[in-house]
């Protein structure tokens, strides 16, 4: 029968731990070969984590920067559009009407009447746009349409201007109501503008137009002005009628200037947004390339370590198998 000596399992014990150290740091090198990081950060970093921190920091701080952009850019580019929409509406009833000031005919008022209605209708829906379900003429309250319908705002036009005989009373009327807080402050559902968001370090986006905003109104009120003719305001007196028509024509085209400037403001912001998107993500990459060589691992002296570790293993396997087949025959030999 054959006696295993303490020292013959203290032995087994020692090559067994060997075995499990020598298969584990082959495990560690094969990883790190393959993901080009060290398996413990803190070791190839010496235990200090700051520069990696700070980057990290940096990265977030970034990402944060990139949502900000994203959302800005959007909400930028659907006001820009809204605007654009505006004008183009505008230029053409009001240019029609006003070219025709001395042969404006009660036909060609109704005509005039009923496309301003329409044209209102479409400005309104224009003004409650709700990209990615945000109204951007709405300012903080971009959870609710800035506008209600623009028949009730024919409503409230016709109660105000009722009583009215003359085209300049009518105009009044309306007037009064667009620079009311009672009227349109009231119809206006919005609420102030939007705090500008940060978009790159030091540097923030303004976007803080309304449906609010007085070169909107004026638009608006010029389409309202053409569409109360359709709604049978001053009907019966023909002169009158005509004369509210191209006062509405004017109005349009008065508001042109503020449009255009309007629009090269937000252009303004768009390009910054751009510029700063643009700057945001090159920062971005460049960062990722250091963070990514932080505590990085060198593949020569990775793969010369894995190579070194197997040779380490397979002579051990070797040893153990001698040692499983030691007896007491080939010890006497």
């Amino acid at each position: 029968m054959t006696r295993v000596s303490v020292g013959d399992a203290s032995l087994a014990n020692l090559l067994a731990r060997q075995g499990a150290q020598l298969r584990a740091g082959v495990n560690r090198a094969a990883a790190e070969i393959a993901s080009g990081r060290p398996t413990d950060i803190g070791q190839a970093l010496r235990g200090d984590f700051s520069p990696l921190l700070a980057l990290d920091a940096s990265l977030t701080r970034l990402k944060a920067y990139a949502r900000n952009t994203g959302e800005a850019g959007l909400y930028a580019a659907s006001q820009q559009a809204a605007i654009s929409g505006l004008s183009s509406l505008a230029s053409a009833l009001g240019s029609t009407i006003v070219r025709s000031k001395d042969l404006v005919t009660p036909a060609q008022v109704d005509v005039f009447g009923s496309d301003a209605r329409g044209r209102l209708a479409s400005a309104v829906g224009m003004l409650n746009a709700q990209p990615a379900g945000r109204a951007v003429f709405s300012g903080t309250a971009s959870g609710t349409l800035p506008l209600g319908a623009a028949e009730d705002m024919l409503d409230a036009l016709q109660t105000a201007a009722a009583g009215a005989t003359t085209a300049s009373q009518v105009a009044s009327a309306v007037a009064d109501w667009f620079s009311s807080a009672t009227g349109y402050g009231a119809f206006y559902q919005g609420a102030g503008p939007l705090t500008s968001p940060p978009i790159a370090p030091g540097e923030t986006a303004d976007l803080s137009v309304t449906a609010d905003d007085p070169v909107i109104k004026e638009t608006l009120m010029g389409f309202a002005l053409g569409a109360l003719l359709d709604r049978g305001v001053l009907f019966g007196v023909p002169e009158e009628r005509a004369d509210l028509a191209q006062r509405a024509g004017e109005t349009l085209q008065r508001s042109q200037d503020g449009r255009i400037t309007l629009a090269a403001r937000i252009g303004t912001v768009e390009a910054q947004i751009e510029a700063a998107t643009t700057r945001n993500s090159a920062e971005e990459t460049a960062l990722g390339i250091l963070r990514s060589e932080q505590g990085s691992v060198d593949p020569y002296e990775a793969a010369t370590r894995l190579e070194e570790l197997k040779s380490q293993l397979e002579s051990l396997y070797l040893i153990t198998a001698r040692v499983s087949r030691l007896s007491l025959v080939d010890y006497l030999r």
